[in-house]
C-alpha cells in the first residue's frame, strides 16, 4: 500500500508542476497584454475623461476614428493597426500609448480594424478585431441633419451641435424680388431664424452653404419651405369692434399669447385720438375707449414679433337692426298653400308668415336658417308671432355659423311666448361674428300639435 501511495504522490507532483507552469504562463501573458484582447473593447461616441482600463474606439466627425489605449506592461513597446483603404492595406505602428491615436479615413463606410501588441522580445499578442463606421465631416453632417421649420413670419433652421469650433456659412434666399444672405456660425450659433417673410402661401428656395477651412470643405444644401403664418394674421380674423354706451369696444383672441401691440387712431369731435396697448398676452383681449357713442372710423394696426399689420379701417357704430337686403331663408319643412313659405320670415311684413308642414304631419323639431349674405357683428335676434295666432312653439335653440357648415350653440331651451303680439328679442351673451343663424323649434305650446309657425325674424348688429 505504501508503494502505491508513493507512486501516486510522484505523479501528483508532476501534474502539479505542470499546472504551476501553465498558471505562471497565463499570469505572464496577463502582465504583458490586456486580458481577453478580442472581447474587452468599448466603442463610444464620447471621448473618455481619463485613460481607460480597456481599449476604447471613438467614432468622431470628419471621418476619423480615435483609439484610446489601456494600461500596458512596460514590456509592450508597440502596437500595430491594420485596415483596408480601397485596395491598399494600411498599417500603422503606435509607440506612444499615453495619447489617442487618430485614424483619418477616406470613405464613409464600415471599416474592419485589427490591432496587435508586440513586446521588446518580439512576442505578439492575440489580434483584436473591431468593425467601425466613421462619422461624416461636420459641415456635411450639419447640412444633412438641419431641422427646418416654419415659424410665424419666417423659417427656423436648427443645426446639430458637433463641436465647439465655429464653422461659418450663409443662408441665401430671394423674397419679393430681392436677394438676401443671412450668416451662420455653426456650433457658435446653431439656431438661425429668417424673419420678415410675410406671405405664408409661397414656397421659398433656401440655399445653405458652409465652409470648413480646417478640412477644406465647401458644402451646400437646398431647402424649399413656406414661412409660417404671421401671428397678427391669426389675430386679425378674430377682431370685433362695437359700441357699448359711449365707448367703442375692441376684442380679439390671441391663442399663441405672444406679446401683442395694438394701436387705434380715430377722431372724436374733430380731435385726433390715439389708443396704445403694449405687449398684451391675454388669450382673449378687450380694449375700451370713448367715441361718444357715435359712428366712428377706426384705423387699427397690430404688431407681433416685430412685424406690423397693414392698417385695418373699421367702422364702429351703435347697435342697430341689420338691413335685410341680401338675406336668404331656408326651412326644414313648409306647408304648401299656407302662408308665404320661408321668404315670409324676412320680407319685412309681420302679417305674412311661414307655417311648418301639417299635411301630412311632420313632428317637432322644425327649423329655419337665415343667411345674412355676409359676415355680421351680431348682438341680438328677435322674432314675432304670426298675426293674432296664439299657438305654435314655446321653446327653441339658437345656433350661429360663419360658414354654414359648422354651427355653434348660443342658447338652448330659450323661451318664446306666442300669446304676445310684440317682438320678442334675445340678446346674445357675447357679441359675435356670424353669417348664419339657425333657430330650431323644439316644443309646441299645445302638446298635441306637431306644427308651428312664425311671422318675422330680425337681427341687430354693429
Amino acid at each position: 500500500m505504501m508503494k502505491i501511495k508513493s507512486k501516486l504522490t510522484i505523479r501528483h507532483f508532476i501534474l502539479l508542476g505542470g499546472m504551476i507552469l501553465a498558471i505562471n504562463g497565463c499570469k505572464e501573458e496577463e502582465l504583458v497584454f490586456p486580458k481577453n484582447a478580442n472581447t474587452e473593447i468599448e466603442i463610444s461616441e464620447n471621448r473618455p475623461t481619463a485613460r481607460p482600463t480597456n481599449l476604447t474606439f471613438v467614432s468622431t466627425f470628419n471621418q476619423s476614428i480615435e483609439i484610446y489605449w489601456p494600461e500596458l506592461s512596460d514590456r509592450v513597446i508597440k502596437a500595430q493597426i491594420s485596415y483596408n483603404e480601397g485596395s491598399e492595406v494600411k498599417k500603422i505602428e503606435v509607440v506612444k500609448f499615453d495619447q489617442a491615436t487618430i485614424l483619418q479615413l477616406d470613405e464613409m463606410k464600415e471599416y474592419r480594424i485589427s490591432l496587435q501588441y508586440f513586446t521588446s522580445e518580439g512576442t505578439a499578442s492575440k489580434i483584436t478585431m473591431v468593425n467601425l463606421n466613421p462619422r461624416p465631416f461636420e459641415a456635411d453632417y450639419k447640412i444633412s441633419n438641419v431641422n427646418v421649420q416654419p415659424v410665424p413670419g419666417g423659417v427656423s433652421f436648427i443645426f446639430p451641435t458637433t463641436s465647439t469650433r465655429e464653422i461659418p456659412g450663409t443662408i441665401s434666399y430671394s423674397f419679393n424680388g430681392k436677394n438676401y444672405n443671412q450668416k451662420i456660425k455653426g456650433n457658435i450659433q446653431d439656431t438661425v431664424v429668417v424673419q420678415g417673410l410675410t406671405d405664408e402661401t409661397k414656397l421659398i428656395d433656401f440655399s445653405i452653404n458652409m465652409k470648413d477651412e480646417k478640412w477644406n470643405r465647401n458644402v451646400k444644401g437646398d431647402v424649399q419651405i413656406a414661412p409660417g403664418l404671421m401671428i397678427y394674421k391669426l389675430i386679425l380674423p378674430t377682431l370685433l369692434v362695437y359700441v357699448e354706451g359711449n365707448n367703442a369696444i375692441l376684442t380679439w383672441k390671441n391663442t399663441t399669447r405672444d406679446p401683442l401691440d395694438i394701436q387705434v387712431n380715430y377722431q372724436l369731435n374733430g380731435i385726433n385720438k390715439t389708443v396704445d396697448l403694449k405687449e398684451n398676452t391675454d388669450a382673449v383681449g378687450k380694449l375700451s375707449f370713448d367715441v361718444d357713442g357715435k359712428i366712428t372710423i377706426l384705423n387699427v394696426t397690430l404688431a407681433t414679433d416685430g412685424t406690423i399689420s397693414p392698417v385695418q379701417i373699421i367702422q364702429v357704430k351703435p347697435l342697430s337692426e341689420i338691413i335685410k337686403s341680401g338675406w336668404n331663408a331656408t326651412v326644414s319643412d313648409s306647408q304648401a298653400g299656407d302662408g308665404g313659405g320661408a321668404a315670409a320670415l324676412i320680407d319685412g311684413n309681420i302679417t305674412t308668415f311661414w307655417h311648418s308642414q301639417y299635411s301630412p304631419s311632420i313632428p317637432f323639431p322644425h327649423w329655419f336658417r337665415i343667411d345674412f349674405g355676409k359676415e355680421e357683428i351680431l348682438s341680438k335676434i328677435g322674432m314675432i308671432r304670426r298675426g293674432t295666432n296664439t299657438n305654435g312653439f314655446v321653446e327653441y335653440n339658437l345656433e350661429t355659423s360663419v360658414d354654414g357648415i359648422n354651427f355653434t350653440t348660443i342658447g338652448t331651451a330659450l323661451t318664446f311666448d306666442p300669446t304676445k303680439g310684440e317682438w320678442q328679442d334675445y340678446k346674445l351673451p357675447n357679441v359675435i361674428k356670424a353669417r348664419y343663424v339657425r333657430i330650431t323649434m323644439t316644443k309646441a305650446k299645445n302638446a298635441a300639435d306637431a306644427f308651428t309657425h312664425l311671422g318675422e325674424f330680425r337681427a341687430f348688429g354693429h
